[in-house]
């Protein structure tokens, strides 16, 4: 370009330059009045009371746990909350939504619903920055029902037993007597004696025992017959008639360029005389898993005729607990009792299993108890044992020496031989009667991430540390908050808050005792339905680095990163036992994230990091962290 042309170039920069050193015109403020955050949110949660006003409740409770030193929801709520007397307006109509709904729930016979709206009542009554803000309705309703669980629980049994789930109804019936127990009643004797002879029909003697002990203690006579069940002991003879193998055929499967059978094997054991077994849901995945696109048709072979194949059907399933409840139309020759002792098994416990390693029906091998309480699943915890078990036994009874179903067996590790596993049987009684009310079983959770406290802080003296909250979940309580108790009842591991909760259903409220540096509080927190893989979930909606404490055990704080490597934090903590811990991280050791990957396959999710360790001299790596997807620390 000639020089005598650059003129009008040169106009037009300096009129740019001129209009930025002026800086950004202001703009222009709308007419009338704002809104106001307080009267937007408000309107938010009036818009939940129809559908959801256990969660309108929640929402309202976290803005006026401020006052009690609690975290605000968000920070604009901190700057502009909603008047707590607009709050109680929400509080008094969810609460007669609750209350509304609690007579619809027993107009329709639906026990279980009705009891979750009562409980979850009573928790507000008994909570400060609720009890004045229910409405006239739901006071009225906790005050005619102050004694009413156990009605509606014997309620459910009975409505069980007529839906033809005898066995179901036996395991409710054992919570109507404990809360039966609680609430300072009893049964009378003609309906402890009805229940002891359905026991005596569905050949449960587990079951049948705790209810002859409940006669004998009020001194009264055994049913006819049930002294002489209770003294038999079955042979393994006898209870191989129980057992059957499960048979999933997935037609043709391409291996190498050729096409093969794809079949699943499996075992499964009668625990109803309708035909109903209990197995693993590993096993069935296929006939349920949306995600499964290919064919897939269960059918069972009994241990006396393994040429049969009879067609069955997936009645309920549990994918935490990896538990599945068939159903055939034959009565079977052997019904198996699930013992329902918590704690009964100890180390070096003589047991006894019973399956079909790949396909070998009626094979039993015995082995002891190798540990008790192991975190395995993502709910609960589970037995080790060294019997001997192959692909085929999952799903099969694990029995101590009086032929009781003390758990539920799978196959360990497959690289590592002898490290077998089993669900135990109090995990299967808790859930039994879900499993019979068919699908998916649905729990209710808090949402939160968990450690036990960490020694010599002020905060030690047993209970769990909150180390993560999922998004919109729990929000009266932080992170760093330690749980001393969950509905009056102390927690000093997750298994034990797990099975505290595995007795509550979603949208029911529970009171949880915390500890912290807003010091003691007893708050009520809803609880939603929990996803079956809530970190894979959260990976996709919170900030990587909130995550970092329940996958890997450390937080960290962010520090200014470079061009090359942004994402850039130092660590502030490291829990000990963790997977950072193990990996040589400690705390101050400054990293840079290279990479979060979340593997849906192997479960897995990886965190790759540019560090400089100061064990190591602060010489600079670069590692690969691992962390388990379905993590057993969520609650």
């Amino acid at each position: 370009m000639r020089q005598g042309n650059r003129g009008p170039f040169l106009f037009l920069a300096c009129v740019f330059l001129l209009s930025s050193c002026a800086g950004p015109r202001p703009a222009r403020a709308p007419a009338g009045p704002q809104p106001v955050y307080g009267d937007i949110k408000i309107g938010e949660l009036m818009s939940l009371v129809p559908e959801d006003p256990s969660r309108a409740i929640d929402m309202a409770l976290s803005f006026l746990s401020v006052d009690a030193g609690a975290k605000a929801p968000s920070a604009a709520a901190s700057t502009s909350p909603p008047s707590p007397e607009a709050l109680k307006g929400v509080m008094e109509a969810a609460s007669a939504r609750l209350a509304a709904r609690y007579g619809e729930a027993e107009g329709k016979g639906d026990w279980t619903g009705a009891l979750a709206i009562l409980r979850g009542l009573k928790v507000l009554s008994a909570d400060p920055h609720a009890a004045d803000s229910l409405a006239a309705e739901a006071r009225d309703l906790v005050a005619a029902k102050a004694g009413g669980e156990a009605s509606l629980i014997a309620k459910d049994a009975e409505s069980l037993y007529e839906d033809g789930c005898l066995v179901a109804s036996l395991a409710v019936y054992l919570r109507f007597l404990d809360a039966a127990a609680l609430e300072g009643s009893a049964p009378d004797e003609a309906d402890l004696r009805l229940w002891a002879g359905r026991a005596m029909e569905s050949h449960n003697v587990s079951i049948l025992g705790r209810l002859c002990d409940e006669l004998a203690r009020r001194k009264l006579d055994l049913p006819r017959g049930a002294a002489a069940a209770l003294a038999a002991r079955p042979t393994i003879q006898a209870m191989r008639k129980g057992v059957v193998t499960i048979w999933v055929d997935r037609g043709i499967k391409i291996q190498q360029g050729m096409g093969v059978p794809d079949r699943v094997l499996g075992t499964g054991f009668y625990v109803d005389p309708a035909g109903y077994l209990l197995t693993n849901y590993h096993v069935i995945a296929s006939e349920v898993d949306p995600s499964y696109e290919g064919y897939s048709r269960l059918s069972i072979r009994p241990s006396d005729s393994p040429d049969e194949r009879i067609p069955a059907r997936v009645v309920g399933w549990d994918r935490l607990l990896d538990l599945a409840l068939i159903k055939v139309d034959l009565r079977p020759d052997y019904v198996f009792s699930l013992d329902d002792a918590v704690g009964r098994l100890e180390s070096g416990d003589r047991i006894f299993v019973i399956g079909s390693p790949v396909g070998l029906e009626n094979t039993v091998t015995a082995g002891i108890v190798s540990a008790t309480g192991r975190r395995l699943l993502p709910f609960g915890d589970v037995l080790q044992i060294d019997a001997a078990l192959n692909p085929g036994n999952s799903g099969g009874p694990l029995l101590d020496d009086k032929g009781s179903v003390v758990g539920v067996v799978f196959a360990g590790v497959p690289s590592y031989q002898g490290l077998n596993f089993a669900i135990p049987s109090y995990w299967v009684l808790r859930v039994l009667p879900e499993l019979f009310r068919g699908g998916e079983v649905e729990r209710g959770w808090l949402g939160l991430g968990l450690s036990p406290a960490t020694k010599g802080t002020a905060l030690a003296r047993g209970g769990l540390e909150i180390l993560y909250r999922y998004p919109g979940q729990a929000l009266s309580l932080a992170e760093n908050d330690v749980i001393r108790a969950i509905d009056g009842l102390p927690v000093a591991s997750i298994a034990e808050a797990q099975a505290v909760l595995s007795g509550h259903a979603p949208g029911e409220f529970v009171s949880v005792e915390v500890d912290g540096p807003r010091g003691k509080r007893t708050l009520s927190c809803s609880l939603s339905s929990r996803p079956y893989a809530p970190l894979e979930k959260a990976a996709s909606l919170d900030r990587k680095e909130n995550l970092f404490p329940i996958l890997y055990g450390m937080e960290v704080r962010s520090v200014p990163g470079d061009l090359f490597e942004p994402e850039a934090y130092k660590i502030t903590r490291v829990l000990a036992g963790s997977v950072a811990d193990e990996g040589g991280l400690s705390e101050d050791d400054p990293f840079a994230l290279r990479a979060f990957v979340v593997d849906k396959d192997n479960r897995v999710i990886y965190l790759q990091i540019h560090i400089k360790k100061r064990k190591a001299g602060f010489l600079e790596s670069v590692i690969s962290l691992p962390a388990e997807m379905d993590s057993p620390n969520l609650l």
